[in-house]
């Protein structure tokens, strides 16, 4: 049957209106981030980069996807790209906890050992030399709150892992064997930025919700939040769509590729590898732009609260007592902003003022990654609608 001329422009009428529209609806990129981001393309330090600057609402003003996640296939970086966000999951950890303290089942303050009986036997190092070596025990306990804001005087990592690798041993074998390496000093008198801690917190968030950490996480967070990328064991399909990891190669010429050597392979093994609380965490923008709106909006999201306001405000205040260090439990604060960051380079940063969430998406493996992001927050602060 032949239809009329008139439908037929009609419909192609409302082809082109309906293109337009999702035109329309796309976030714009911003040309100031693309400038300010320019010179490391130049100088082959980023090989690709997702920056989202968004509200609480959930509106994204401005989303940049420069470069590839794979140079030597020549594939363009894109949002299902999946990426090792390395210390941001330490966020996870001071979440868990926070949401145990606003059941009443944990308190800051509360003495380590009175989760884990087996670390009353930790000492200080009161005295050290090449000769020999002083220890004593701790002057005060160390608290929930020490674990968290890297003031417990822990190494960054126990002997334990040390030996047999960041994510070869279960949560409870790291936290009883941390008592294997004395306190560097005692409790709440230093800040040494490490995983240990935090793995020790998501031990004692085991032992109060009798789940495994990665249970809990699953069923507290990722599910509720849509976080369906989120993971410590990422799949053989996720793995295909991992960001690569670039730096220069020697001459500046061109990349290099590296790896995620902190982790075990294969990551997919759920028998010989277990959460690593302080740096396993493999993500997405999506997910991490999920966990950003909950955490700009005062710990609620779409109707359901993950947060209390409390609890959200103890993650907006420094944690490190005397020290002077911008840290709070899990998270750093850095320009009136809280989030954190990953050893690549990948950062989530929210302002609770202006309700202004910026993520940052990157596999930097330079060593310019920090100064690529700052550069990113100041000039995403810059175009953020007033």
């Amino acid at each position: 049957m032949r239809r009329p001329l008139s439908f037929v422009a009609l419909a192609l009428a409302l082809m082109l209106l309906t293109a337009s529209t999702a035109i329309a609806d796309e976030p714009p990129a911003s040309p100031e981030v693309a400038a300010a981001l320019q010179p490391y393309f130049d100088q082959h330090k980023i090989a690709g980069v997702i920056s989202i600057v968004a509200d609480r609402t959930g509106k994204v003003h401005y989303r940049n996807l420069i470069g590839h996640a794979d140079v030597e296939a020549g594939k363009p970086i894109r949002e299902d790209n999946v990426f090792w966000i390395a210390s941001m999951t330490k966020m996870f950890a001071g979440a868990s906890i926070m949401m145990l303290v606003g059941e009443g089942r944990v308190r800051l303050d509360d003495p380590v050992t009175k989760f884990i009986p087996e670390l009353n036997k930790w000492m200080v190092v009161e005295e050290r030399d090449d000769s020999h070596l002083l220890l004593k025990p701790p002057v005060r306990p160390v608290t929930v709150r020490h674990l968290l804001s890297h003031t417990s005087g822990l190494t960054g990592s126990s002997e334990l892992q040390q030996t047999t690798g960041a994510d070869s041993a279960s949560l409870k074998a790291r936290a009883i064997s941390s008592v294997t390496g004395p306190l560097q000093w005692h409790p709440g008198d230093k800040y040494k930025y490490g995983n240990q801690g935090m793995n020790i917190a998501a031990r004692i968030v085991e032992i109060v919700s009798g789940q495994p950490y990665e249970e809990f996480l699953q069923k507290r967070f990722f599910d509720p939040l849509g976080m369906t990328e989120t993971t410590f064991w990422p799949t053989e399909a996720q793995i295909a769509r991992l960001a690569g990891a670039y730096g220069p190669n020697k001459d500046g010429t061109g990349y290099t590729r590296g790896d995620v050597g902190f982790l075990t392979k294969p990551w997919s093994d759920r028998t010989r590898r277990y959460p690593e609380a302080g740096g396993g965490l493999f993500s997405t923008t999506h997910d991490i732009f999920r966990y950003g709106l909950m955490l700009a909006n005062d710990g609620e999201l779409e109707g359901k609260r993950y947060l209390s306001s409390k609890a959200i405000k103890e993650l907006q205040t420094v944690q490190t007592g005397a020290t002077g260090v911008n840290y709070s439990l899990g998270y750093h604060l850095r320009n009136g902003m809280f989030g954190h960051d990953g050893a690549y380079g990948t950062d989530l940063s929210v302002h609770p003022e202006t309700g202004m969430v910026a993520i940052f998406m990157v596999q930097c493996t330079s060593g310019d990654q920090w100064a690529a992001r700052d550069l990113f927050l100041k000039t995403a602060s810059q175009i953020f609608p007033k």
